[in-house]
């Protein structure tokens, strides 16, 4: 079995299962590891030879950040993917960050202009 194949384990928890869990939510439009700051760190797992961006293990939680498509209600689909998610991860919060949307609609370039 090659790095890339191995089981992907974190502290107990099979990151891929949660990353699957979540990505087969509705609404959901991918996974999103974000970036880096002083006071943030990405929402990513480190696996030997891979990672797992959109999901990060805690010793109490779990963090998952995901692009949602426009139109869902943000409220709804963090409640999706914590059940979706939660049987996982036992023992441990589901936190959910939608960090973008996508598909939404273009605003007019000039709201002064009647169509």
């Amino acid at each position: 079995m090659t790095a890339a194949s191995a089981p992907g384990i974190v502290d107990g928890v099979d990151v891929d299962r949660v990353a699957a869990a979540a990505r087969a939510c509705d609404g959901v439009a991918h996974l999103d590891g974000g970036t880096s700051t002083p006071a943030q760190a990405p929402v990513v797992s480190y696996l030997p030879g891979r990672t797992v961006p959109g999901v990060r293990v805690e010793p109490d939680r779990v963090t998952v950040q995901v692009t949602a498509q426009w139109g869902v209600p943000v409220p709804e689909l963090g409640r999706r993917i914590q059940a979706a998610v939660a049987p996982h991860v036992p023992g441990r919060r589901v936190d959910v960050i939608v960090a973008g949307l996508v598909d939404a609609p273009h605003e007019r370039a000039d709201p002064d202009i009647d169509l």
